[in-house]
């Protein structure tokens, strides 16, 4: 709320004359609290020293004022300056979302450039840039390539907006990145991704869902994870997650104290690697995961402090329980891992065709 004018100054004015109140006390404590001499009829000496002090007086009051003025026209222009430079940020996430919009697929990448550029700007709705540009993903895309030829580059032109928006996000995931986008939230739910690298992002905090998200390649894509790390204070969500076809590698990626499930998620087609991943702390779970083709390949890899759990989980709190990972076809290869100290739990009796372990290592002796 501001302040009349008249109500403004009355107070500079009156903390003024309590601030010289208190420095004349002070100064009168300091020399002794002297008594003060009458000595009779004004001099004109003394007169023309009071006119000076009523004079001095009035000066200061104008100067108060003037002051109280400057101030408040000083803070006016710089609500108007904030005003027009908001109003310029969202005049800006407007005509970005219009583009995102549009018909031809230049306007459209165009768009996704402009709002990853609003984003690293604007720290106070960056949120709502990185929502725009998540929700776009999750727009319907065909996860396969049409047969016919004007529908098939139209869907090639619709693809490469999204690889663009998808680089766009994981370059600000990079330790190196001039903005970096870690700890903010990425929602994919039910997106198509069929080509990305992340590699050497870092997920930090925040929800990251690729729930419903269908992982499809086509001939040489893949979807990246190298080098990533899920920190501690990271939730990645892939529950109910389908790895079709293609590649999608976790090589040398490290967990190391986020959470990452990977429950519900159906593993029908594609080769995902885990390849000389660390899994040092936090949690991996593949609970309901269901295993029907292809390959998941953990050679190489670390198990020393994450709690990676294949088996079934109970919830107290619900009297239900979540059922274990199903491996009804494919393979899921333990058999090359480097270090074993804390080996997944299974809660299975004897080992499903498709599992691989160690050497010497049966299932009915891992938990």
């Amino acid at each position: 709320m501001r302040w009349p004018l008249s109500l403004h100054v009355g107070v500079a004015l009156l903390l003024a004359a309590s601030t010289a109140c208190v420095v004349a006390g002070a100064l009168w404590f300091v020399l002794g609290t002297p008594r003060l001499h009458v000595t009779g009829p004004l001099k004109p000496a003394d007169v023309y020293d009071g006119i000076k002090i009523a004079l001095a007086v009035v000066a200061g009051i104008g100067g108060v004022t003037a002051l109280v003025v400057g101030y408040r026209r000083q803070h006016l222009n710089e609500a108007s300056e904030v005003r027009e430079h908001d109003r310029g940020l969202t005049d800006r996430f407007g005509a970005a979302a219009d583009q995102l919009g549009a018909d031809q697929p230049a306007a459209r990448m165009a768009g996704a450039y402009a709002m990853a550029r609003l984003a690293d700007e604007w720290l106070r709705e960056r949120q709502t840039c990185i929502d725009v540009l998540c929700g776009y993903l999750r727009m319907p895309h065909a996860p396969d390539p049409p047969a016919d030829e004007p529908s098939l580059a139209a869907w090639r032109r619709e693809r490469e907006v999204r690889k663009s928006v998808l680089r766009l996000i994981a370059a600000r995931l990079r330790d190196d990145s001039t903005e970096t986008w870690q700890g903010y939230d990425l929602d994919f739910t039910g997106a198509v991704i069929d080509e990305a690298d992340f590699r050497g992002a870092r997920f930090t905090g925040g929800e990251i869902i690729f729930v419903n998200t269908l992982f499809v390649g086509h001939g040489r894509d893949q979807v990246v994870f190298d080098e990533v790390e899920f920190a501690e204070g990271c939730h990645v969500y892939f529950r109910l997650a389908e790895f079709r076809s293609g590649h999608v590698r976790f090589d040398r990626a490290t967990f190391s104290g986020g959470w990452v499930t990977f429950d519900s998620a159906r593993f029908t087609g594609a080769r995902v690697n885990f390849r000389d991943a660390s899994f040092t702390a936090g949690e991996v779970r593949f609970e309901d995961a269901e295993f029907s083709a292809g390959l998941v390949d953990f050679a190489g890899s670390a198990f020393t402090g994450t709690a990676v759990n294949f088996g079934a989980r109970p919830l107290a709190s619900l009297h239900s329980t979540v059922p274990p990972a199903r491996f009804c076809g494919g393979t899921v290869d333990f058999s090359h891992v480097a270090t074993f100290a804390r080996p997944p739990r299974f809660g299975l009796r004897s080992t499903p065709a498709g599992l691989l372990l160690p050497l010497g290592t049966n299932v009915s002796d891992v938990p």
